[in-house]
Parts: C-alpha cells; sequence; structure tokens
C-alpha cells in the first residue's frame, strides 16, 4: 500500500491547481473591473442627473429676454440664447425671485408679522402708479425685505437699489447691465412703504404694465478648470451678483461664493429652439488604468 505522492501525481496536482488558480484569478479580476465599470457609470448618470436638474430648475425662473450666452469669461462676446453659437460656453440669466413670490407663513425666524400674501404680488396699479413710484397690491414689501436680506446675506436691500423691476416690452439683454451696456430697461428700487405697498425707483422707466417680475439676483453656469490633456472642466453655478450695478458673474466677489455643479465635464452646450431651452451634459468617470466611462444626459425648460 502506498504512503506518499509520487513526483508525477504531484507535478500533475500543481498543475491542475496553477489551472484552475489561474481562471479563477481571471474570473474575480473580471468581477472587480465590472463592478469598478458599473459604480463609475452610477457615480457619472447621478452626477450628470443632479447637475443637469439644478441648472434647469434654475433656468424655470429666468426672467424672458435675460437668457443670454457668452463666449468665455475672458471674451466679451455676447448674444440672446436664441442668437448665439453654439461653441459659446457661458450660460447666463437673471431669476425672477420665487421664494418670495410664493412666501407662507410656513417660513420662520422672520422678523415681521406673518401673513397669507405672498411678499410681492407681481401686480401693478397703473391708474395710481407713476414713472417712478410704483403701486403694486396685494404686496407684502416689508415681508419681501426680509426674505431677500436673508437670502442674499445682507447684501440686498429694497432700500439699497440693489432690487430690479422687469416691466415686459421694456427691456431685453442689451439694456439690463450685462458687460458695459447701461441698465435702462429695468426699474431700480430706491425705497418702499410698506403701508401702501409702494416701491420707489431711482429714475423714471419708460414704459409701465399691469404685471412685472421682481429680481434681486442673476446667475451664470460656468466652466473652469480646464484639463486639455483629459478633455475635461469643472462646471459651477455663480448667483447673488446684478449686472444693472456692474457686478458681473467674474467679479472676484461672485466667484469667492460659487457652488460646483459638476466636475470632469466633457461636454456642455445649451441653444434654443421657439419656447425651449436645451441643456446636454456630459461627464467622464474613470475606473481602471485608462479606463473611464461617459454619460450625457439632455434637457429641455420651457420659457
Amino acid at each position: 500500500m502506498r504512503k506518499a505522492f509520487t513526483i508525477i501525481e504531484l507535478i500533475i496536482t500543481l498543475v491542475i491547481l496553477s489551472i484552475v488558480s489561474y481562471i479563477a484569478s481571471g474570473l474575480i479580476a473580471k468581477t472587480y473591473i465590472g463592478y469598478n465599470q458599473t459604480n463609475s457609470i452610477h457615480k457619472a448618470n447621478l452626477k450628470v442627473e443632479i447637475a443637469i436638474t439644478q441648472i434647469a430648475n434654475r433656468l424655470e425662473y429666468a426672467i424672458d429676454g435675460t437668457v443670454v450666452k457668452r463666449k468665455s469669461a475672458t471674451d466679451n462676446s455676447i448674444d440672446s440664447i436664441d442668437q448665439a453659437p453654439l461653441d459659446y460656453e457661458v450660460l447666463e440669466w437673471v431669476g425672477w425671485d420665487k421664494d418670495g413670490f410664493e412666501a407662507n407663513n410656513n417660513l420662520s425666524g422672520m422678523s415681521v408679522a406673518v401673513k397669507n400674501t405672498s411678499a410681492w404680488s407681481g401686480f401693478c396699479n397703473i391708474r395710481k402708479s407713476t414713472s417712478t413710484n410704483i403701486i403694486t397690491p396685494g404686496s407684502d414689501l416689508a415681508f419681501e425685505n426680509d426674505i431677500i436680506q436673508r437670502l442674499s446675506n445682507g447684501s440686498v436691500s429694497l432700500k439699497n437699489s440693489t432690487v430690479a423691476l422687469f416691466f415686459p416690452g421694456n427691456y431685453d439683454y442689451t439694456n439690463i447691465g450685462y458687460k458695459g451696456t447701461t441698465p435702462s430697461g429695468v426699474g431700480l428700487i430706491s425705497a418702499y412703504d410698506g403701508t401702501v405697498n409702494k416701491l420707489s425707483l431711482v429714475s423714471p422707466i419708460n414704459r409701465i404694465t399691469e404685471h412685472y417680475k421682481l429680481a434681486w439676483s442673476a446667475y451664470a453656469v460656468v466652466p473652469i478648470n480646464y484639463n486639455t490633456k483629459e478633455g475635461t472642466f469643472d462646471l459651477v453655478l455663480r448667483y447673488n451678483f446684478r449686472p444693472w450695478r456692474n457686478v458681473d458673474y467674474d467679479d472676484a466677489s461672485v466667484i469667492k461664493n460659487q457652488k460646483m455643479l459638476a466636475n470632469n465635464v466633457t461636454v456642455f452646450k445649451t441653444y434654443a429652439t421657439q419656447n425651449r431651452i436645451h441643456i446636454k451634459l456630459c461627464v467622464k468617470e474613470k475606473f481602471g488604468i485608462n479606463k473611464s466611462a461617459a454619460i450625457c444626459r439632455e434637457k429641455v425648460v420651457f420659457k
């Protein structure tokens, strides 16, 4: 009776174990690579979806006629989004104050008495208003002043000419203060009277209509930190700036407070067709060595 392996049997056993180990390690490696790829695609999907949704949500409250595109931060070329070439990189607009318009008595911490009316109604009494004094029935101007001061960290007020009124037909992107233009199409508020819901303007406004939009900030989606080797860049949102006060999206104070939307972006394109704004965003996520997954999303915002 044998009590040990022969040399041949031992060699055969080692060969079989080597083959099994090789196959098993290959399967494990493929599983790991597959997991990394799936995880990277999932991350890229989330990144794109969150970024493009944030842009679209902000754009929903863009004041019509204020949406523009710029060539770049170093080139002052600017056009309405309806006319701008596709290679224009920066997307910018003025947003009306949704928070004040939809304010309700659930807001806490306000320094004024709580009411069930909007902070600003959007209505103008044409018969009682003048070119420098706007009567806005249904508004709670003290409440609105409190809201925008809190949202802007105290930099904006209905008393310091930082808030603007937009009356349809009185403005377009050329006369609201973008890059060196004179802000002649908007009414800048210098003071308010909450008792009679009166907004006093810095200077006369040319045309008053029954409806207006109130805005205290512009917004810009800006590509930065280009990586030419990887073909990627970062995408940021800049806000709390006012073109009608000669403060642009590339001002140092604005850059300081910018918000990151997505990194490793490969494509950011926007264009307009009829009453729609199209947004396309692509993000690349790396996995493994010299491997990456790219995800693209498109969204349409009605204007």
